[in-house]
């Protein structure tokens, strides 16, 4: 499995693309400490870092101001489950759209969770996953349904590798489904 340095410039714009980022050019993705550069006034530069601490005091020193964290994991598509289980009175809904597929799942035929999924040369890029305060007593099974529909739909297009950046609760629910934590991504500001 390629690891996620040598890959970054798949996964990245992949990653940019579920989040529907129209200005590629207003943020940067970087390997730290590879790869940091000069930042911007007003851009975004996201560090992908397994040494937290030393991104950090990085980006102390180039004054720039952190906006948020997530969670790089990384699975390999032989080794989930990719097929959905669903709770009892929900159904799904997946959707192809011009730059990635999405997920929706319903309770009740209201919608309740969703997801996107991004497939690009052999890797895909899950995000975006998300479930509204209605169906938050089933967070971990809507979870477990959208990755195993999106990961579905990610293996049937190729992809053997399968990136997901989560948030620290989502990362630490996913740790036990076959996920590995292979690095932590830091967002900054100038």
């Amino acid at each position: 499995m390629t690891s996620w340095h040598e890959s970054l410039s798949t996964w990245g714009p992949a990653w940019a693309a579920i989040r529907d980022l129209e200005d590629p050019a207003a943020e940067q993705i970087l390997a730290w400490p590879v790869g940091a550069g000069a930042i911007a006034e007003g851009s975004v530069m996201h560090l992908v870092t397994e040494d937290t601490a030393a991104a950090r005091a990085f980006a102390a020193a180039a004054r720039l101001t952190e906006t948020g964290a997530a969670v790089l994991l990384s699975a390999s598509t032989d080794e989930l489950d990719l097929v959905p289980h669903m709770p009892p009175n929900t159904n799904l809904a997946e959707v192809p759209l011009e730059h990635y597929d999405a997920v929706e799942v319903a309770l009740f035929d209201r919608p309740v969770a969703g997801g996107r999924v991004k497939v690009t040369d052999g890797l895909a890029v899950l995000g975006g996953l998300h479930v509204d305060p209605e169906g938050e007593g089933m967070q971990t099974e809507l979870e477990t349904v959208m990755i195993a529909s999106l990961g579905e739909e990610a293996f049937l297009h190729g992809a053997d590798v399968l990136y997901f950046v989560a948030g620290s609760g989502q990362a630490a629910r996913m740790a036990p489904r076959g996920w590995t934590q292979v690095a932590e991504i830091l967002s900054f500001k100038k």
